[in-house]
């Protein structure tokens, strides 16, 4: 009933919601040069290496770059139907498909219970060998402010795993999934104009999946107005040395329960007010980890 109102609603709702969050949006930015060559994203769940960072992983390969994806959950426990047996290979097969659209170099599984995730040591050692294998220039993981645990604590296992290993040198870039980021805490914008049809047909791959995603697709299109100048649609990041991740992970680690707090911005018609909602709250907390 609920999804059907929302149908109807949609002729209304989303040209008021583009209008207004577009207005939000809007600033003279520069874009930034992702350079690297040799990258590694670490994924909670399939499909948030696309929702997040699909065009910016198909723009660092177009420049030769070797893109390696580690999914650290196996799914089980994602908005769908079925025996989890089944979704987790429904979703790993989602996944092969997917490396090949995006034209990822490797993707490995290390198969944590989905909902279980922690930085404990036996994920750290799996993250370390993946660290010293690949030896990454750039790391991509979520945001440490975010409604799902899991991705906070892949948030961690970057920032626990680097610590332990002694290693400044290498940049990260936290992407949005079902949080966003507040448009002052963007500090790393990438223009992805020319790779949107090819991450629409890499999400249109997740039919293992009972939710919408139209919402992620719409953001990438209305974050346009970040920048100067003409472009489609463009992914945004918060990078951070791991210095000043571990800083402002530590400032406000364990003090909220943010599903409490926010709404998924999966679903573009109630876009606006998962954007909106309790925004004030999310940049006081992005203001306190940086005490």
């Amino acid at each position: 009933m609920k999804r059907q109102l929302l149908k109807l609603a949609r002729p209304v709702l989303s040209p008021a919601n583009h209008m207004v969050i577009s207005r939000y949006y809007k600033a003279d930015r520069p874009l930034n040069d992702v350079s690297e060559q040799r990258v590694l994203l670490l994924a909670p769940h399939v499909d948030d290496e696309t929702i997040g960072a699909g065009g910016t992983l198909m723009k660092h390969a177009a420049g030769g770059a070797e893109t390696h994806v580690a999914f650290l959950t196996d799914g089980s426990g994602s908005q769908s139907k079925g025996a989890a047996d089944e979704l987790v290979a429904a979703r790993k097969k989602e996944a092969r498909k997917v490396k090949e659209l995006l034209n990822l170099t490797s993707i490995d599984f290390f198969d944590e219970k989905d909902g279980q995730l922690t930085s404990d040591k036996r994920t750290r050692a799996w993250i370390k060998a993946k660290i010293e294998t690949v030896q990454p220039e750039v790391i991509y993981a979520p945001v440490f402010v975010d409604c799902h645990a899991d991705h906070i604590a892949t948030a961690q296992l970057v920032r626990d795993t680097l610590e332990e290993m002694e290693r400044e040198n290498i940049t990260i870039r936290l992407y949005e999934i079902n949080t966003l980021l507040p448009k002052e805490e963007v500090n790393c914008i990438v223009d992805i104009s020319p790779y949107v049809s090819r991450k629409k047909e890499a999400i249109d791959v997740f039919q293992s999946q009972a939710i919408d995603f139209d919402g992620f697709q719409r953001l990438e299109k209305l974050k346009r107005h970040l920048v100067a100048g003409s472009v489609q649609a463009v992914e945004t990041f918060l990078e951070l040395t791991p210095a000043e991740l571990r800083s402002r992970f530590d400032q406000v680690q364990g003090k909220y329960t943010y599903s409490e707090h926010f709404k998924q911005v999966n679903k573009e018609v109630t876009l606006l007010y998962a954007m909106y909602k309790n925004l004030t709250f999310k940049r006081k907390v992005y203001e306190e980890s940086r005490k």
